[in-house]
């Protein structure tokens, strides 16, 4: 029981963290151009192509992420499964 408890928090810590990679660049770039279009008057088009950034750059950091964590989570890999083998 306790190891299904791990690997679920383990697991939801994953997907919490990418979605953090996702949505913290993607907000703080749509952030900086509702200041410009907002605060500084530059005009709408600084919003679009903010959100259009925005979200480019989101789906960067969260494939960047998954790809480069992805050598440490492997779900069919058994810990302790080599050294079995090895002492039979």
């Amino acid at each position: 029981m306790p190891t299904k408890i791990f690997s679920f928090v383990y697991a939801l810590n994953y997907i919490t963290q990418a979605a953090i990679m996702m949505v913290i660049p993607a907000g703080l770039i749509i952030a900086g151009g509702w200041l410009l279009t907002y605060r500084c008057g530059v005009g709408k088009w600084a919003m679009v192509v903010s959100i259009v950034l925005g979200v480019l750059a989101g789906i960067y950091s969260l494939f960047s992420f998954l790809v480069s964590t992805m050598n440490h989570i492997d779900p069919t890999d058994q810990k302790g499964a080599k050294e079995n083998d090895r002492n039979r």
